[in-house]
């Protein structure tokens, strides 16, 4: 028995195979990394959007505290809201908050909505532009603005969502979380009484 070992074996990290598994290893390592700090909010691009325990009280949609976007131009017009604000899709529920025009060109005005979303599920969620739609003359509009941030478990984020509509537009019909052809409205005047 000898201890020598011979010139031509080589250790499994000096293998082709060998390599690869420590550069998967790595990989795997790094990513769990970044999706660890992600969910602790350090990637976090929008300061507008703001996560709230889902046991601290409700701010009233009139409350300064319930708008978390920036203020309002001096020519914008707030909208009244219906009398149902709030659709619950699987285990979300979407709360209009408040609704504003803003002038965007001569022919053209931003219909500009706060939302709340609460996340009653047991993972974090995307707070998305993908969860509205906007329903004009029997077409469904995606939001202008690119809403996107995550919302924790047991918790409720507030945003902001933008549509670009004609200056003439009387009534729209919002989708919030089940979105598409025949999904549930909640319909908006828009035109002044």
């Amino acid at each position: 028995m000898s201890n020598v070992q011979d010139p031509q074996s080589k250790g499994w990290w000096q293998t082709l195979p060998g390599m690869l598994t420590a550069g998967a290893g790595i990989i795997t390592a790094i990513t769990g990394l970044l999706l660890a700090l992600n969910q602790t909010g350090l990637f976090h691009r929008s300061p507008t959007a703001q996560t709230q325990q889902a046991s601290s009280p409700v701010p009233p949609a009139s409350s300064p505290a319930a708008s978390t976007t920036a203020p309002a131009p001096a020519n914008s017009r707030p909208l009244a809201l219906p009398q149902f604000t709030q659709v619950h899709y699987e285990e979300n529920v979407y709360q209009l908050l408040s609704a504003r025009l803003d002038p965007y060109s001569p022919d053209k005005v931003t219909l500009h909505l706060t939302v709340r979303m609460t996340n009653n599920g047991k993972y974090p969620t995307n707070f998305w532009a993908s969860s509205f739609r906007l329903l004009l003359d029997g077409s469904l509009q995606a939001p202008t603005n690119d809403l996107n941030e995550l919302v924790a478990s047991n918790s409720s984020g507030t945003g902001s969502v933008d549509f670009v509509i004609p200056a003439g537009t009387s009534v729209a019909g919002l989708q919030m979380g089940d979105v598409g052809e025949g999904k549930p409205v909640i319909n908006l005047q828009l035109s002044a009484h």
